[in-house]
C-alpha cells in the first residue's frame, strides 16, 4: 500500500497564503526548481547528502505533472526543460512522496506559495522523504489515537505551551527551563499511556525530521525562524485532531534549541533512536520518578487549568460525535471496501479515532485503488486499522460507473461491481470472468 499524507490540505502548517501563477509556464517551473537545487545544495552538510531529487508538480484541476527530471518508465514528455504530463486516475495527489512510473518523487500540489522561503521549505520536506530510506530511516507507521484523549490532549497542549514559551524566552538558560518542562509533561503523558513513547517517536522521526529539514533549508534566519515557530505553535492550538499533526511541531523546536547547542545534533539520530530521551539528555532533564501532584504544579505556569477545563468540555461533546460515527459505520447500512493496492491522500489535522478495534474517521479522504477511486468531501469515511477495509455510508445512486453516497463518490472501474449482503450491507467485487455465468440476482448492481 501506498500511504500519501497531505496536513493542513497542502503538508505542512502554512502561514501565508498561495497565490497561483498562470497556468505554470516552463519559466516558473524552471526557477522554482533552480531555487531548491541550491538550496540542497548549500545545505548538503546537513544529512552530509544533496537532498535533491526527482520533484513531481501536481496541478489539481487538471492533473497535469511538470518534472525537474525524467520517469524511469517514460511517461513524462520533455519540453522547454520541464517533463510533463498527466497523473493517471488512480493516484491520488498530496504533499507527499511517492513510487509512480518507476520513480520515487517529492509530490507538491500546485499552485505554490508565492513567499520563496515557503515554497523551498515545502519542497525540501518532501524531498527529505524521498532521502529517508537511503539515510537508514525505514520509518514503521504508528496509530497515536491517545493524543485524541482527554489527558493524551491535556499533556500535548501543556508540553506545546513550554515550547512556545521557551521560544519567547529573551535569555537561552530560561528557555532551557521551559524545555525541561515541556519534556516532564511528555514523559508524564508516556506514564499515563503505555507504549505511547514508541508510536509518538515514530512519527517524529518520520514527520518531524523532514519538517525540521525543510525549515533548515528555507533559507530563514534564526530570528524568522523563531517567529514562524511561534507562528505555527498558535495555528497548531486550533487544530481539530493531535493524532498525526503533533510530530510536524514538536521536532523542529527541540531542534531550534538544539542547534544552537550542537548544529551537528540531526546527524547523531538514527532510526533507533528514542527521541525522548535524546532531547532529555540534551536538556538536562532530571531523571527522577515523576509524582503527579509535581506535574500539576508545573503545569499551573502553562495555563494548566485551564487547558483541563476546555479538554473535559471537548470530551463530552466528542463523545456525542463518536456516537454517531459508530452509528453510521456499523449499525446502519454501509458500503465495505476492500483496499487491494490503495494509495490516499487526507488531511492528518481532523482524523477522528474511534476505539482500537473499530478504526479511524477521516472526514475528508481521497483514495485510489484497483476498484476505482473514492472521494470524500463531508461525512467521512472509516478506515479499519488494519487499513484492509474502508467503510462509507450507505449508497443513495448506483451506475455501472458511479456510486454516490451523502457526501462521497466513487468513480468504479471497469471490471468490479457492488452487491448487497444478507444484513443489507453493500460491498464492491470484481466481477466474474471467463466462461459465461449466470444472471446476477436481485441482490447484484452496477452490470452483470
Amino acid at each position: 500500500m501506498k500511504l500519501l499524507t497531505g496536513i493542513w490540505l497542502t503538508g505542512l502548517l502554512t502561514v501565508t497564503t498561495a497565490t497561483r501563477a498562470s497556468r505554470y509556464s516552463a519559466d516558473s517551473l524552471l526557477l522554482y526548481f533552480r531555487q531548491v537545487e541550491k538550496a540542497t545544495f548549500l545545505h548538503q552538510g546537513l544529512w552530509d547528502k544533496d537532498i535533491y531529487g526527482p520533484i513531481l508538480l501536481v496541478d489539481p484541476e487538471t492533473r497535469e505533472v511538470y518534472a525537474n527530471r525524467p520517469d524511469e518508465e517514460g511517461a513524462l514528455k520533455f519540453d522547454k526543460g520541464i517533463y510533463s504530463g498527466v497523473l493517471p486516475k488512480k493516484i491520488t495527489f498530496s504533499n507527499t512522496d511517492i513510487r509512480w512510473s518507476g520513480t520515487h518523487w517529492a509530490m507538491i500540489k500546485l499552485p505554490l506559495s508565492a513567499n520563496e522561503q515557503d515554497r523551498i521549505d515545502l519542497i525540501t520536506h518532501e524531498l527529505f522523504h524521498v532521502a529517508q530510506p537511503p539515510l537508514g530511516f525505514e520509518i514503521r507507521r504508528e496509530e497515536n489515537n491517545h493524543l485524541d484523549l482527554r489527558e493524551g490532549r491535556i499533556y500535548l497542549r501543556l508540553e506545546m505551551a513550554a515550547l512556545d514559551a521557551a521560544l519567547r524566552a529573551h535569555r537561552f538558560n530560561r528557555a532551557e527551563e521551559h524545555l525541561r518542562n515541556a519534556l516532564i509533561f511528555r514523559k508524564y503523558r508516556h506514564m499515563l499511556y503505555r507504549g505511547s513513547e514508541t508510536r509518538e517517536n515514530s512519527l517524529e522521526l518520520l514527520e518531524g525530521l523532514a519538517t525540521y529539514t525543510g525549515q533548515m533549508m528555507s533559507g530563514r534566519d534564526k530570528w524568522q525562524w523563531r517567529e514562524y515557530l511561534i507562528r505555527r505553535i498558535e495555528l497548531f492550538e486550533k487544530v481539530p485532531s493531535f493524532v498525526r499533526s503533533f510530530a510536524y511541531e514538536t521536532v523542529p523546536v527541540y531542534g531550534f534549541f538544539l542547534y544552537q547547542k550542537d548544529n551537528q545534533w540531526n546527524k547523531k539520530v538514527d532510526a533507533d533512536t528514542q527521541l525522548t530521551e535524546f532531547f532529555s539528555e540534551a536538556f538536562g532533564v532530571d531523571r527522577r520518578i515523576l509524582l503527579q501532584s509535581y506535574v500539576k504544579q508545573v503545569a499551573e505556569e502553562y495555563r494548566g487549568r485551564t487547558i483541563t477545563d476546555e479538554e473535559i468540555k471537548r470530551e463530552l461533546s466528542n463523545n456525542i460525535l463518536l456516537d454517531t460515527y459508530r452509528e453510521k459505520f456499523f449499525e446502519q447500512p454501509h458500503l465495505e471496501i476492500r483496499l487491494e493496492d490503495m494509495n490516499m491522500a487526507f488531511d492528518p489535522q481532523n482524523l477522528i479515532p474511534l476505539d482500537e478495534d473499530e478504526g479511524t474517521v477521516y472526514p475528508t479522504v481521497s483514495i485510489g485503488d484497483n476498484w476505482g477511486t473514492l472521494t470524500v468531501e463531508k461525512g467521512g469515511a472509516l478506515l479499519r486499522n488494519d487499513w484492509r477495509w474502508v467503510i462509507v455510508s450507505e449508497p443513495l445512486e448506483i451506475t455501472d460507473e458511479r456510486i454516490v453516497g451523502e457526501g462521497w463518490i466513487i468513480e468504479l472501474n471497469e471490471g468490479y461491481r457492488i452487491n448487497r449482503n444478507s444484513q443489507g450491507d453493500y460491498l464492491i467485487s470484481k466481477k466474474p470472468t471467463g466462461k459465461p455465468q449466470p444472471a446476477p440476482d436481485d441482490n447484484s448492481m452496477g452490470g452483470p
